[in-house]
């Protein structure tokens, strides 16, 4: 998520939407082009978010996201951003766990609070 569109980008040839309201907004804006172009290709397509902890936490606490992946990396690069700080809580299911040499892959589906 960006404030404002960068000058540039290193990757060309691909087709870049910027959106700079708010990470709701540009969710919905990419589940619209995935849906768009899933009809298109006659396939589902999955909007993927990316980001570190604050981003990624944001859109648990909006409730944002379905499934969760996770890479764990044994090396500790400094204090980091906690993901779940509160909020709604959340009920994970673990849906697969992939050890490498380098790191610790986990997925989650993650269940809708019921209200």
């Amino acid at each position: 998520m960006t404030s404002s569109p960068p000058k540039s980008v290193r990757l060309t040839g691909l087709d870049w939407t910027f959106v700079t309201t708010g990470l709701p907004v540009a969710v919905a804006v990419a589940r619209e082009r995935a849906d768009a172009a899933s009809s298109a290709a006659g396939t589902d397509l999955d909007v993927v978010l990316m980001g570190g902890g604050a981003t990624i936490g944001s859109a648990l606490a909006a409730g944002l996201v379905d499934v969760l992946s996770l890479h764990l990396a044994p090396t500790i690069l400094g204090a980091g951003t906690p993901l779940f700080t509160g909020g709604v809580p959340r009920t994970l299911v673990q849906r697969s766990v992939t050890s490498t040499s380098t790191a610790t892959h986990l997925t989650y589906d993650i269940l809708r609070p019921t209200l």
